[in-house]
């Protein structure tokens, strides 16, 4: 018996800046990108989530833990996942916290989570993370991930394996 393939390639870093977001919909126009995966920190998250509406792009977030600056408040003046300067570690800055057991993550997370409701109206159908932390191992095997799920209902869902 043969199961039907779907390839499903996902524009990333959708919402970085105007530039990117204007290729990633021509690609998206073009047929070579089926979703799109939002950063909501990027300084053209707002223009790229209409971009979506407009051109009818299915969106996802693009969990950030690694570049740039917080979405959560409350983090912005004291965090483990900030450098001295405010910011994200870096890649891998990241990495070296994340292997000392340094970061916690959730309340960030939960912040992404919640701009990208704002921005688009709607929890993210799908996930995955900046710079590839998604796949980063933490506790138990897994990164970040299960702290959103109890968050996303109907997207990820409370099961999902990452």
């Amino acid at each position: 018996e043969s199961f039907p393939v779907k390839l499903i390639v996902t524009g990333d870093d959708f919402g970085y800046c105007p530039r990117r977001n204007q290729g990633i919909v021509d690609c998206f126009l073009a047929g070579a990108v089926s979703n799109v995966s939002l950063l909501v920190n990027g300084s053209a998250a707002a223009d790229a989530a209409e971009l979506a509406r407009r051109y009818n792009i299915p969106i996802g977030l693009h969990a950030n833990l690694s570049e740039g600056s917080p979405v959560c408040e409350v983090l912005k003046t004291n965090s483990s996942l900030l450098n001295q300067d405010g910011f994200f570690h870096g890649k891998m800055g990241f990495r070296t916290a994340l292997s000392k057991g340094l970061l916690n993550m959730s309340e960030e997370l939960k912040a992404q989570v919640e701009l990208f409701h704002e921005l688009t109206g709607h929890l993210p159908p799908h996930m995955d993370g900046h710079q590839h932390v998604h796949v980063l191992p933490g506790k138990k095997g897994t990164l970040f991930f299960p702290t959103l799920t109890a968050k996303v209902e109907g997207g990820a869902g409370p099961n999902a394996q990452w």
